[in-house]
């Protein structure tokens, strides 16, 4: 009987603490995101943040920028929500940022166009055509909602990068993003070079909208870390990592933004990577303007960050080197690791 008691407590005290942690966990995981919203970030834009932020793994949520259906910006810090701006862009398919710099757009024949709203033929994929300018595409088999891997950003002072205006206004671009198969609108979400600063910018296309980072940017030169992802159905997120040009030191972002028919299961979605250069100069491109060594390396695909592997052949939809493989070289390694490089000659 004593035996019987001991074990009857212990199984009630065993009990007594599983039912007890699941109300702390919880109430300590909303302490987490309370604390990684500024106090200046109040009302209404503090609980947007928060419900963004719960679907952000912990180590990605140090500085949050959201972009909501409006094309309102917010963030979890006051400093960030003057990071981004929404851009017009021009009949010339340009824009024109702060501090005087114009960049190119790229364009696209494909479905959808890169730059305009549009919807997506279901399970599409991309076709190798003209898209304002020369550029190496690689995109995925339908079935995927994460991304993650390292690229190498040129600089001009090592003579990797350089843009010849004289004629055209060429830009550089280092970019992932995807559509879903529901229709939902092109995505591209990634870096854009400054020949005026030689940095490079977070830029994304969402919903026919473009938004251009005016001063988080990141130093040229380095091996950036930076994932794609489904936080949520309906949603996207960038975040990016490595050495800020301004300060010079180590730092991270993510920005969300809705994107209708996203799936976080992957159902659907068709991911990609591309290294391009956007020119108003017809072909045969021969503006003199150049980008080399563009590493892709490390690349993971999957459905998270717990379900995801090494990208391969049996993951991969297709390729695309366009206009040819003289002006667009690349060394491949294999599906998920090749380095790129253009010359507009």
């Amino acid at each position: 009987m004593k035996k019987m008691k001991t074990a009857l407590a212990s199984s009630l005290t065993l009990l007594s603490l599983v039912v007890s942690l699941a109300p702390v966990s919880a109430s300590s995981n909303n302490r987490d995101l309370e604390k990684e919203v500024a106090a200046g970030i109040t009302g209404q834009e503090r609980q947007i943040m928060i419900d963004v932020m719960k679907n952000l793994p912990k180590e990605e949520r140090e500085n949050v920028i959201y972009i909501d259906d409006n094309g309102q910006i917010h963030a979890n810090k006051t400093e960030l929500k003057d990071v981004f701006g929404k851009v017009t862009v021009s009949e010339e398919n340009t824009i024109a940022v702060s501090n005087n710099e114009t960049f190119t757009l790229p364009t696209s024949t494909d479905s959808p166009t890169l730059n305009k709203s549009a919807s997506v033929t279901p399970l599409a994929g991309y076709a190798c055509g003209e898209a304002g300018g020369p550029y190496r595409r690689v995109f995925s088999n339908p079935g995927y909602s994460w991304w993650s891997g390292n690229v190498y950003l040129p600089s001009s002072a090592n003579n990797e990068v350089y843009v010849n205006n004289a004629s055209s206004n060429d830009t550089p671009y280092i970019y992932t993003g995807g559509h879903a198969s529901s229709g939902a609108s092109e995505v591209d979400a990634g870096f854009q070079y400054s020949k005026t600063y030689n940095n490079w910018a977070h830029s994304i296309f969402t919903g026919g909208v473009y938004y251009h980072n005016n001063s988080f940017r990141f130093k040229a030169g380095q091996n950036l870390t930076f994932k794609f992802y489904v936080p949520a159905d309906g949603q996207v997120a960038l975040y990016a990592a490595g050495i800020r040009y301004d300060t010079n030191t180590a730092d991270n972002y993510t920005v969300v933004t809705n994107v209708a028919g996203w799936k976080k299961s992957g159902a659907g979605n068709e991911l990609k990577r591309i290294t391009a250069i956007a020119s108003n100069a017809p072909k045969p491109y021969n503006t003199g303007t150049y980008l080399k060594n563009v590493k892709w390396s490390n690349s993971m695909i999957g459905t998270s960050s717990t379900s995801n592997h090494q990208w391969l052949a049996s993951d991969t939809g297709g390729y695309c080197t366009y206009p040819n493989s003289t002006q667009v070289s690349v060394n491949y390694v294999n599906a998920g690791e090749e380095t790129v490089s253009i010359n507009m000659n």
